[in-house]
């Protein structure tokens, strides 16, 4: 475990932090100059609070009006619990949601399932809580602007910041979910039909409607890939940016490897195209019952292909319970069909670097159970 020290970044340092355990994934960025942008929410380990808010906070920010972007990349539970927190509490930031939710089909949902567990289950009652604090603003006569759609070739933040009698650009483009996948795209699909129970809500896969992100702050530029997957649509997935992006220039330095590292969303033509020779990747695990990611064979693909990979913390099986106890067994398996183990690890990587610098480099720091891949590799 780290015992790094957590300090703020000077006001000419850009940072990506990334928080993660084995199901939860959230990103701030610092653009410069005391101003942030939050990507995803998962909950810290200790407090229950969102990973982000309680970062910045601890570096003794004011999140109202320090935070001045929102990103909702997915609604994939485990990349946006807590995000109607981080919403309600940084009043000043504007709100990004995939363009892939259409707000009439969304607000249905919204109807049918605010209040039950069907929505608590899938990450849609984080939707639901966000349309509810909006609306809340309004009635109070509070000027709300509406949330922003994020679609391929889209700028969703765009200015510059004056450091050191240079201008430096600050742009920040979505390069997913493309044009094809929010026409395709419909909730309908998720409504029961008549007579019909529906237990949860299962958002699509493989994972088309995911917001890709790239960041550019000066000349540096880092590729943010969510949970987005190949698909064999050249109109939809890794394809359609490769071959469509019009809003990217120059290579990435820093790449938040897409789906935790899956083999499914790992394409080829993303290194060898919009990174940088020897790119900082960074990952977060996903365990949930007997799936986790990143298995052994992803970890070693990440470790060949740069030699600055690193993971907020080691991916672990979880391990089926084995009840002695008749009763107890018969009891659990009435009530589910598997009961695991709990994945505990909790890591956060740090990477800043000065804007202005030419000749700067990056500097990549790791807390709690975050460690270089080829560590855990070598453990294994």
């Amino acid at each position: 475990m780290s015992n790094n020290q957590i300090d703020r970044p000077a006001h000419d340092e850009l940072e990506i932090s990334v928080f993660g355990s084995g199901y939860g994934e959230a990103i701030v960025l610092h653009l410069g100059d005391g101003q942030w942008a939050i990507v995803d929410s998962c909950p810290e380990r200790e407090s229950g609070r969102p990973a982000a808010l309680a970062y910045l906070q601890t570096l003794g920010f004011d999140v109202t009006d320090a935070v001045t972007l929102i990103i909702a990349t997915h609604w994939h539970d485990d990349h946006i619990r807590g995000i109607s927190t981080v919403c309600r509490e940084c009043k000043g930031a504007r709100l990004v949601i995939p363009g892939a939710i259409k707000s009439k089909e969304l607000r249905g949902l919204i109807g049918l399932y605010g209040a039950s567990t069907v929505a608590a289950e899938s990450g849609l009652d984080e939707f639901v809580e966000i349309f509810r604090i909006l609306d809340e603003r309004k009635e109070s006569g509070t000027l709300v602007s509406s949330p922003t759609l994020a679609i391929e070739n889209s700028v969703l933040h765009n200015d510059v910041l004056s450091l050191s009698g240079t201008t430096i650009k600050r742009k920040i483009s979505s390069l997913s979910p493309s044009d094809s996948c929010v026409l395709r795209a419909s909730f309908d699909r998720l409504l029961p039909r008549e007579g019909e129970h529906m237990t949860k809500i299962l958002p699509p896969t493989p994972n088309q409607a995911s917001v890709v992100l790239w960041v550019e702050i000066g000349d540096q530029n880092m590729l943010l890939g969510a949970d987005l997957e190949r698909t064999g649509d050249p109109s939809t997935g890794w394809a359609v940016i490769l071959n469509n992006s019009i809003v990217m220039s120059g290579l990435a330095a820093v790449f938040k490897v897409p789906h935790h590292g899956a083999e499914s969303a790992h394409e080829p033509r993303v290194w060898s195209e919009l990174l940088r020779r020897d790119p900082i990747a960074l990952v977060t695990p996903f365990s949930l019952g007997d799936k986790y990611l990143p298995a052994t064979e992803d970890m070693q693909r990440l470790n060949r292909l740069t030699s600055d990979a690193y993971i907020t913390s080691a991916p672990a099986k979880r391990k089926r319970h084995k009840w002695s106890n008749r009763v107890v067994r018969e009891l659990v398996e009435g009530a589910t069909r598997d009961v695991y183990d709990v994945l505990h690890g909790w890591g956060h990587i740090r990477v800043r670097r000065r804007i202005v610098d030419q000749h700067a480099c990056y500097e990549t720091v790791l807390f709690g159970d975050a460690n270089p891949i080829r560590s855990v590799i070598s453990s294994n």
